[in-house]
């Protein structure tokens, strides 16, 4: 089955704090680049394969949907949740910050 993705205005902003935190906060352009090339990589390969993670146990997750998943990117949590053919991306955040 193939997906449409759909971001969350939350997650969006989420990408854009992050590429700005690691642009100007760490003064590291060429990185910042290449993580927003990579994440967007990752979540585009959810088109083919949202299905395959499973529903999260997480709390921190669930909060989002009681469907939702999760997968992970360079220690950030890309967490979704799949509507018929639909994914929607709610929010990327530091794995750092999901609890059990």
């Amino acid at each position: 089955m193939m997906y449409t993705i759909k971001y969350n205005p939350q997650a969006k902003a989420d990408i854009e704090n992050i590429i700005d935190y690691i642009e100007y906060e760490l003064s590291a352009p060429m990185t910042a680049e290449r993580f927003a090339r990579g994440i967007v990589a990752k979540i585009d390969m959810l088109k083919h394969s949202a299905h395959v993670f499973p529903i999260s146990a997480y709390q921190d997750v669930r909060i989002y949907d009681i469907f939702a998943r999760h997968v992970v990117y360079k220690g950030f949590t890309i967490i979704y949740s799949i509507h018929g053919d639909l994914v929607i991306v709610h929010r990327i955040i530091h794995g750092s910050l999901i609890k059990e």
